[in-house]
């Protein structure tokens, strides 16, 4: 039915031609239904009123795509041949958004008519989803009439892929310019008398073509001419459009030029077009209020328990949990300690400043999974509170009535932001034991991960993790630095009486020897490989042995001595051996992290065994004059064996938390205070002048957003790459036989893989 009551053909507009063409039909409910019908029609209005205003401002002038808000123009839509088309064909192209808001509004199926019309209805499609960010009453006021929802119409948001079929592919060819018989219908192969026309540069959806009529449809009245308020704009009056909202609030809504960031945290893409089709600017408003309110009950009882064991009344009281955050999280979170529920606190803390910037509240993480539904569910709670006007008032939200069904969509929230619900399993006695135990025969079936609290905080595979830089409350963060210590390290080892360790040998010999074991770990020995351990190679025996490194090329041959590009002259020969004092060490990748450090280890005490001895030797007379061999410090070889000693104990926890502060660009104070350890402890830690221990460790899996489990392994020497991938050596090669005389090794190629000691 039209807007007058009389029955009206939405396809009426078609002619005989259309049985040619793959056009819609049927019931337009069906194709476009009643809400999305009338968004369209408002979105075309909308449109129609700035486009009005563009081709004003413009008049006949080419436009500069480069130039300060042009951006914001409908004009800047347009194909960029249309940027020097005239006053004329800009206001054609406004009145195309009109022509088409105007089937709409008389029940007519917005069949596009010729390209400008056909490229308008597109636009339409693209931004319609933004209207919804209008409020209620703005929508009444465009004519859209608000959903009521209830059983009988239950709301859904708008969807628009079935109305992208008014878009008729081959229309464009249907033209009076693109047919050689005029009448002829277009597609007959039988008629003789029907010629192909060779298609222009532009093809016939150029711009030059863009107000010829389709054929297969009933032309407009050329003669129909434009709204009265947009004739008189064209001629300069000012812009005093027919409709309810000024210019500025419909280029607020509309947002021409802008990127759509809401989904922003999506590694793939979104089922919606527009936040607001879900989540209503007013919806989003009181989720934050919401998430407000379930985080200060959080950070109250963080201040309150610190690292104390949850004590639960043995009597459930709804309202006794509605009041404790830590209560209204599940049984197996009782022991967790401060660092975790700060961080739990955090991610309630995230999803509501997501709300306020105008993302999407999705979920990263575990532990924002179960934040979502205590907000969602404190939202159906607050709710019940603005029936009364003046808790509407104090709480900043307007009052229950103007919650209309759009703005309250609880199901459907948790159906488009949460990717499944597995974490409520924590709450079902019978599914609780699954939960916590991730190698569970029904958590592998079901594809569950990991939901024990310790993994809460790793980011989702599809979602782009959140800068673990962002920080905490300031305000308790200041408390938590006052806090008593009793409180806030039950969970943890007394730290008064934990002293930094005294280093030993010099500071960059762990470096070394760290990215010396790194790359006999990766995968393929290839030249750069094979090098960059040699090079290494030599810096730690350098190191180790306090020489000059200028000596340690006189202990080994130097005959048969490798040269790479770029490196130089390296220490082992040309097969990558090294002669020690026991066995001939060959350089060698592939090996897992304890091997590789054991074999390490091994290497390094043999080699500087065999230095050792040959300076030891008395120097032979004809090499007398020579003052740059160094006497042997007696105490020498002691230290050597205690530094080795220190490098065969496991650092790879030191490792991973220097490589993820580095890799996020963390401090150590902002370790610490997402920790809840003292700065000097942790500096200690990232030194290597301090012992780790597990239970302060695990407090920095929220930070960092890794699994406690890893963390764990570290301290045993089990190496995680994605937490701290191997080096990578950089591209060199060796020098070539012709450049460094005969013999040398060959320029290419990888290298066979060889054996430790004989």
């Amino acid at each position: 039915m039209s807007s007058t009551g009389m029955a009206v053909d939405a396809f009426g507009a078609y002619a005989e031609e259309a049985a040619y063409y793959d056009a819609p039909c049927g019931d337009l409910d069906s194709i476009l239904p009643s809400f999305a019908r009338e968004l369209l029609g408002a979105a075309g209005r909308m449109l129609a009123v700035l486009g009005y205003r563009d081709a004003a401002a413009f008049e006949g002038g080419a436009v500069d795509r480069s130039a300060p808000g042009v951006r914001e123009t409908v004009l800047f839509r347009l194909p960029e041949a249309c940027d020097r088309r005239g006053g004329d064909f800009r206001a054609g192209v406004a009145r195309a958004f009109h022509d088409l808001a105007d089937d709409l509004a008389c029940g007519r199926a917005p069949l596009p008519r010729c390209a400008a019309e056909e490229w308008a209805l597109a636009q339409m499609l693209t931004l319609a989803s933004r209207v919804c960010v209008a409020t209620d009453t703005e929508l009444r006021a465009l004519g859209v009439p608000v959903p009521v929802g209830g059983r009988a119409d239950p709301y859904r948001p708008p969807y628009w892929e079935e109305a992208w079929e008014f878009l008729v592919e081959g229309a464009k060819y249907s033209i009076p310019e693109a047919r050689a018989g005029a009448g002829d219908p277009v597609g007959d192969e039988d008629d003789e008398a029907l010629e192909e026309v060779p298609e222009p540069e532009g093809g016939w959806d150029g711009p030059d073509y863009w107000f010829s009529p389709y054929g297969f449809l009933t032309p407009r009245n050329p003669q129909r001419g434009h709204s009265a308020w947009a004739q008189a704009h064209l001629e300069g009056a000012p812009l005093v459009p027919a409709g309810p909202l000024s210019t500025a609030r419909i280029a607020e809504i509309l947002r021409l030029g802008s990127q759509n960031t809401a989904w922003e945290a999506y590694e793939g893409s979104a089922g919606y077009e527009d936040l607001a089709e879900v989540l209503t600017p007013l919806a989003a408003q009181l989720l934050a209020v919401s998430a407000d309110q379930v985080a200060e009950r959080g950070y109250h009882d963080l201040l309150h328990y610190g690292d104390r064991v949850l004590d639960r009344p043995e009597q459930e009281d709804e309202w006794a949990f509605h009041d404790s955050f830590l209560m209204e999280l599940p049984a197996i979170c009782d022991g967790q300690g401060a660092a975790w529920r700060l961080a739990m606190v955090r991610a309630v803390d995230d999803l509501a400043d997501d709300l306020r910037a105008g993302r999407a509240p999705l979920p990263r993480c575990t532990a924002e999974e179960l934040a979502f539904h205590l907000v969602r569910r404190e939202a159906e709670v607050l709710l019940d509170y603005l029936e009364d006007e003046e808790m509407a008032e104090e709480y900043g939200l307007p009052p229950a009535a103007q919650f209309t069904v759009r703005h309250r969509q609880f199901g459907l929230w948790r159906e488009v932001f949460l990717q499944d619900e597995d974490v409520l399993f924590h709450y079902d006695e019978d599914l609780a034991h699954v939960a916590a135990d991730p190698d569970h025969p029904a958590s592998r079936q079901l594809g569950t991960g990991d939901l024990r609290p310790n993994a809460w905080f790793v980011t989702f595979g599809n979602m782009r993790p959140r800068d673990p830089a962002r920080g905490y409350n300031p305000h308790v963060l200041a408390q938590l630095a006052t806090a008593a210590p009793d409180a806030f390290f039950a969970s943890t080892p007394a730290l008064t009486d934990i002293a930094p360790e005294p280093a030993t040998g010099p500071a960059d010999l762990r470096e070394e020897f760290e990215a010396f074991v790194g790359y006999a770990q990766l995968r393929f020995f290839d030249a750069s490989t094979a090098i960059a351990m040699a090079v290494r190679t030599e810096r730690l025996l350098t190191l180790l042995l306090e020489l000059p490194a200028a000596v340690l090329h006189d202990v080994w041959p130097r005959h048969d001595r490798a040269e790479a590009v770029q490196a130089g002259r390296l220490l082992v020969d040309r097969d990558f051996c090294l002669t020690g004092r026991h066995h001939t060490w060959r350089l060698r990748a592939d090996q897992g992290e304890r091997h590789a450090r054991t074999w390490a280890l091994k290497l390094l005490e043999d080699c500087t065994t065999y230095v050792l001895r040959d300076l030891a030797r008395p120097i032979p007379a004809y090499m007398a004059h020579r003052q740059d061999r160094p006497a042997l410090d007696p105490q020498l070889a002691g230290r050597i064996a205690a530094r080795l000693g220190e490098l065969a104990r496991p650092d790879t926890a030191r490792g991973t938390l220097r490589h993820q502060l580095t890799a996020h660009k963390l401090t150590c104070s902002d370790l610490a205070a997402g920790a809840i350890l003292p700065e000097p402890l942790v500096a200690a830690w990232l030194d290597g002048t301090g012992a780790i221990s597990p239970a302060q460790l695990v407090r920095c899996a929220p930070v960092l957003q890794i699994p406690e489990d890893v963390l764990l392994a570290c301290l045993g020497g089990d190496r995680h790459r994605s937490y701290w991938p191997l080096p990578l050596p950089q591209p060199d090669q060796i020098a070539a036989a012709d450049e460094h005389g005969p013999g040398a090794p060959p320029e290419h190629g990888a290298l066979p893989d060889g054996g430790g000691p004989p």
